[in-house]
């Protein structure tokens, strides 16, 4: 109710009402009403400015999400990363010629192709001599060869660098074939990456183990004899 309505009414009271009910208020009380009538028949004189409706959200539409290509998303990775099985050599004489079999499980719901691969040696006292030009890869289930484009050794960190192309497709089970002469005899630890495409941060892929043993000195063969 506004102020004008209500001082309409106020004053349409019969005398005897308005003279009690004036007689029960303070003359405090009295004052407060003289000094605030002013102000309330002004603000009830404002008009009344509604706020501008806010956009609506139309949740019928679907929501644009950004694509994950390597311009918008360089960390992409695989949904269920690699892991190297095993690691097998036909030599593991110290000095001797081999060749190093990495058997990588490569899961069919990875989802991202495969790109790249980092062999670190993270132990050994020594560091093989590779024959990087001999590298390659292939499918141990059919044979195909996984041609390899970029072949890195750097001796400095310890690492080997091999890049697919084109890049493998998940559920491969991919082998990769280092070959080498063997360092001397130790234990050699190796930890794997692995790089989706587009990627610029790789995967822990796991670590294996690789003994190379001293071959027997003749005056060996006879001790027990």
């Amino acid at each position: 109710m506004s102020f004008e309505a209500f001082s309409k009414q106020f004053s349409m009271l019969p005398p005897i009402y308005l003279s009690g009910f004036l007689s029960g208020l303070s003359a405090s009380s009295v004052a407060v009403m003289l000094l605030l009538a002013p102000a309330i028949a002004q603000d009830s004189t404002q008009p009344n400015i509604s706020q501008p409706n806010s956009p609506q959200i139309d949740s019928s539409q679907p929501t644009v999400r950004p694509s994950l290509s390597p311009a918008t998303n360089p960390n992409i990775s695989f949904r269920r990363p690699l892991r190297v099985v095993d690691i097998y050599t036909p030599n593991n004489l110290e000095l001797r010629r081999s060749e190093y079999h990495f058997r990588l499980d490569f899961p069919a719901d990875a989802v991202e192709p495969l790109q790249k691969l980092v062999f670190e040696q993270i132990s050994g006292v020594d560091y093989p001599r590779y024959r990087d030009r001999d590298f390659y890869a292939f499918n141990r289930a059919d044979r195909t060869p996984l041609p390899l484009s970029v072949v890195e050794n750097n001796p400095d960190q310890r690492t080997i660098v091999v890049e697919f192309d084109p890049p493998v497709e998940p559920g491969r089970e991919v082998t990769v074939v280092l070959k080498a002469r063997n360092p001397r005899d130790g234990i050699y630890t190796y930890q794997l990456t692995a790089f989706p495409v587009g990627a610029t941060e790789g995967q822990y892929a796991g670590v294996e183990r690789l003994n190379i043993d001293e071959p027997f000195r003749r005056r060996d063969r006879f001790r027990w004899f």
